[in-house]
């Protein structure tokens, strides 16, 4: 359990990586990585105006489930598989969430769409 524990503390700090690097304009547009949906994808501002804005739900479900793994390897009765449900769980919201927030930044930073 420790080691799935920590591999979800490995994937919030590649997802809010991730996204910082887009947010910042040093990670592209491409079929791989970041928020990838035809309104981010439609330029390279929509891309970065997104990932700006997918930025903070990204950062707060990351560290809510850095958290929560730490909890959970230190505390041996949540040493569970739930344990680990709940941290993949809260980092899959926390990207549910991030989706429509770069969609509404996008769509007020566009007046055309």
């Amino acid at each position: 359990m420790v080691f799935a524990l920590v591999l979800e503390i490995g994937t919030a700090v590649l997802v809010t990586w991730v996204t910082w690097i887009a947010a910042v304009g040093r990670l592209s547009r491409n079929p791989l990585a970041g928020v990838r949906t035809s309104v981010t994808m439609s330029s390279e501002a929509a891309w970065r105006i997104g990932h700006r804005a997918a930025l903070s739900p990204t950062m707060i479900s990351a560290a809510m489930t850095v958290v929560w793994c730490a909890l959970s390897i230190t505390i041996v009765p949540l040493r569970t598989p739930s344990s680990v449900i709940v941290a993949a769980g809260v980092l899959v919201a926390g990207a549910l969430i991030s989706v429509p927030v770069a969609h509404r930044a996008v769509r007020r930073a566009s007046p055309e769409r």
